[in-house]
């Protein structure tokens, strides 16, 4: 049990350098949408994203409700730092 508790660790910490990342890209995301004047939340473009994933992770054999319950709090997390560094 301590192995695979040890894994699930190690794939923890990969997640989390993933979300870094993401995290990264949203930053810059802010740049462009402060230049191209855009808005914090794009409605057409959440609903693309989820169910990108929910796709994905269907392919995967991950249960697409979890994946969209996980990003639906992801992307939103995503917009209100957007919206905090927009001044919106």
């Amino acid at each position: 049990m301590a192995d695979l508790r040890a894994q699930i660790d190690e794939i923890d910490a990969d997640l989390i350098g993933l979300l870094v990342e993401r995290s990264r890209y949203i930053d810059r995301a802010v740049d462009l949408k402060k230049i191209e004047r855009l808005p914090a939340r794009t409605t057409d473009r959440v609903a693309e994203v989820l169910n990108k994933v929910a796709s994905t992770a269907s392919e995967q054999g991950l249960d697409p409700e979890l994946a969209r319950t996980l990003w639906a709090d992801l992307i939103e997390w995503s917009i209100q730092r957007e919206i905090k560094e927009l001044g919106e």
